[in-house]
């Protein structure tokens, strides 16, 4: 059999606690080396593994594709995806035998193994990616809620570096200030406001003229008058406006005069998840004599797939069927929750006694505080030196906190219930989908489904989305042993 190795770490913090690249290639050569494996490719890379088109990731799959190599040695799982869409497909290529092993330091996978465990344990990394996001999105939160802008600062003002704020660009806010007198006080419209700045020397890094929809942001942008807009939320910033608060909203009062109304269409819980396999084109929906129906668009107009209608009761029970080839019994979920918890075990030792050293420290933090102030009110030393120490604790306590949100976050227990929810979402798919209302059937359509593919009426191809695409395809009357594998 031939290896290769794969060594990946991400410059972003979600890796902070992983092995160098240099540390993985030792260890997995090492490794290869007391196996006797034949290793023809060591690839490395230095990017994130949560979204797709890593480039020497896929230079990984072509050559597993081809033939060149029929296993891979890598560190850990989530070194190979942290992302639905990768994991899916190495997935795929292991259960099709295309990939005949994966080996990493804590097991091997082979085809033959019940892929649940392996959908548990890329799950869990997908989750941690997910929670990453979540934090970061509750720290722009906060800095919103002090008045503070947590993303690059929009035309007409500067990101100050030294003390992260949002300063006023002189040479900039002039346009931004001439676009709201031309907009108010004539009637001039986007393209004229945009020639006229575009006259009055305002340019692109290019030097060409700015973007009719450039014009159309800065218009119904309330930063500048002072009001940050984050997620349909209002804040008040700290940032000095360019505009006063009634000019902007004459600015859209206008705007709202000369918007149109968009027509009202009719609701087909199901349009956007069907395809024609004939021709590719997406099935279109129509209401006739009292019921709704789906068929081809024939867009590509080569197609006879558009002369057959299908009814939206025939395909809900189609989504109904597919939906219930997600059952697993909830003993066997359970059992295999209980078998994952008991093999990261090791792993949340580890991450318990590191909490441990780093909320102690924290601890001493408060004893090393209240001694600087005891030796300052003793004289015994100067105020200038009592300001620079008590600085550095107040920067040590904030480093550490964030060590310790950081360390929480990646504890692998705390992904582990996430992806069990995800076999139980499953699980009961079938019957939230039958009961719903056509809302709710299009919210678990999207949840669970990229789309379905029709031919002659008949389902030609099912794309669900990681890891519901393997659950499908798992056998659902496996013994326990098959389930853990190895």
């Amino acid at each position: 059999m031939k290896y290769i190795i794969y060594c990946r770490k991400s410059s972003e913090s979600e890796d902070r606690q992983e092995q160098s690249i240099d540390s993985q290639e030792h260890e997995l050569m090492a490794m290869a080396e007391k196996q006797k494996l034949t290793i023809v490719k060591i690839l490395k890379e230095s990017q994130s593994a949560k979204k797709v088109g890593r480039p020497i990731f896929n230079e990984l799959l072509k050559m597993l594709s081809s033939g060149k190599a029929d296993g891979v040695l890598c560190w850990k799982l989530d070194r190979l995806s942290r992302n639905p869409i990768d994991t899916g497909y190495v997935q795929s290529l292991l259960q099709d035998g295309v990939i005949k092993n994966i080996k990493t330091f804590e097991r091997d996978y082979f085809p033959h193994d019940n892929i649940l465990m392996m959908v548990f344990e890329m799950g869990m990394a997908n989750q941690y990616i997910r929670d990453l996001s979540v934090n970061v999105k509750r720290g722009n939160r906060e800095k919103l809620a002090r008045g503070e802008w947590p993303n690059h600062a929009p035309f007409g003002y500067l990101n100050n570096k030294v003390d992260k704020s949002i300063v006023i660009d002189s040479v900039r806010a002039k346009y931004v200030k001439r676009a709201y007198e031309l907009y108010l006080t004539s009637s001039h419209g986007f393209r004229d406001v945009a020639r006229i700045l575009y006259d009055e020397g305002l340019r692109t890094s290019s030097g060409k003229k700015v973007l009719i929809s450039h014009i159309q942001r800065m218009l119904s942008n309330p930063f500048y008058c002072g009001i940050m807009l984050r997620d349909g939320k209002y804040y008040n910033g700290n940032h000095k406006p360019i505009i006063s608060k009634s000019d902007f909203d004459k600015a859209q009062e206008i705007l709202a005069d000369k918007s149109r109304p968009k027509s009202q269409r009719l609701f087909f819980p199901l349009r956007g998840f069907l395809k024609c396999e004939n021709c590719g084109c997406a099935l279109t929906s129509s209401t006739k004599k009292g019921h709704d129906y789906y068929y081809c668009t024939n867009r590509k107009e080569k197609c006879d797939e558009h002369k057959s209608y299908m009814r939206e009761t025939y395909l809900y029970e189609i989504f109904g069927n597919i939906f219930g080839s997600l059952a697993f019994s909830e003993r066997k979920i359970d059992l295999m929750y209980k078998s994952a918890k008991e093999k990261i075990g090791i792993d949340s030792e580890y991450f318990d006694n590191a909490l441990a050293t780093l909320q102690n420290s924290l601890e001493s933090l408060t004893t090393k505080e209240s001694k600087l102030l005891d030796t300052f009110l003793a004289d015994q030393i100067s105020k200038e030196l009592y300001d620079q120490k008590a600085l550095d604790i107040h920067n040590e306590r904030i480093s550490l906190n964030k060590q310790i949100q950081e360390f929480k976050n990646k504890q692998p227990a705390s992904m582990l219930e996430p992806t069990k929810n995800a076999f139980i979402q499953g699980n009961r798919a079938m019957k939230e989908f039958l009961d719903a209302d056509n809302f709710k059937k299009r919210n678990i359509v999207e949840n669970l489904c990229w789309n379905l593919s029709f031919k002659d009426k008949n389902v030609a191809q099912i794309k669900l989305k990681t890891p519901f695409d393997v659950m499908y395809k798992a056998p659902k009357n496996g013994t326990l042993s098959e389930m853990l594998g190895d």
